[in-house]
């Protein structure tokens, strides 16, 4: 594949004329690294709406096959992550506790119990989930306890230095908008962490750097995908939770099916 994009050169006369890279790109190539035109690999292979409508399209033929297991997630991992949060108040009043305290407590806890598919085999987009699976797989908790451990930790540092939180110091009120952005840059680009952790076999920290640097052509691709699944699952959730049946097993199988995309284009 040769790079489309245009160079500025200058002739012997000294004019300057423009003409064809030309440059040899791999196949996994995003922009050119002689002229940086980008390939096609953004509107194609690493497109989240692609990606998106591939896995919609195989997900409808065999999604009967994961509503046990959508039902066991909902019942034993979503429903006590959605009461912590929803009786927070109350909850951290009678434990003797601040709000954000508790509730930062019980994703602590909590969150990590999500993240135990991304440690099912490498195909296991093309098996049913499995209830005894997700019970094997628990060995993985301490991983991701680390995982949301960082997580947690770089959210209360943009509450400090958003809000004052903590110190006691008066902020500019801009940056309430800056830190609700940041959060949002930060789940977007720390999508593919659970999956690197247990495809690459490497610690949270490690995963961490591997998917900031991987993500730097990516971002908005991952918010892309990130956004769907939030919202497709808070969807699901307003439904009386009918939705979630559904939504759950769909959720991984997209994410994972993106991973994929990005190990195919050697970013990690």
């Amino acid at each position: 594949m040769k790079c489309k994009g245009m160079v500025s050169e200058k002739t012997k006369n000294g004019r300057t004329i423009k003409r064809k890279c030309n440059h040899v790109l791999a196949d996994e190539t995003i922009f050119c690294d002689k002229c940086g035109f980008p390939t096609n690999a953004l509107k194609s292979g690493l497109n989240a709406k692609q990606n998106l409508n591939q896995v919609r399209q195989e997900f409808q033929e065999v999604r009967s096959n994961y509503y046990s297991f959508n039902l066991f997630f909902l019942l034993a991992i979503f429903l006590p992550l959605g009461l912590a949060i929803f009786f927070r108040e109350s909850m951290a009043d009678f434990l003797g506790l601040n709000k954000y305290l508790f509730i930062n407590i019980s994703m602590l806890i909590l969150v990590p119990f999500t993240l135990i598919p991304f440690a099912f085999e490498p195909n296991f987009t093309k098996q049913v989930f499995k209830i005894k699976n997700y019970f094997q797989a628990l060995k993985h908790y301490p991983k991701f306890f680390l995982f949301t451990l960082i997580s947690l930790l770089f959210f209360l540092l943009l509450k400090i230095l958003c809000t004052g939180y903590l110190i006691g110091v008066t902020v500019d009120p801009i940056l309430h908008p800056v830190r609700f952005i940041l959060v949002l840059y930060w789940i977007a680009i720390m999508l593919p962490v659970p999956l690197v952790m247990m495809r690459k076999e490497v610690n949270a920290f490690k995963a961490v750097k591997m998917c900031y640097v991987a993500s730097a052509e990516t971002r908005w691709q991952q918010f892309f995908t990130a956004f769907y699944v939030v919202s497709v699952n808070v969807l699901g959730a307003l439904v009386l939770g009918l939705g979630l049946l559904r939504s759950i097993s769909f959720s991984y199988l997209l994410i994972e099916r993106y991973y994929q995309k990005l190990d195919e284009y050697k970013l990690f």
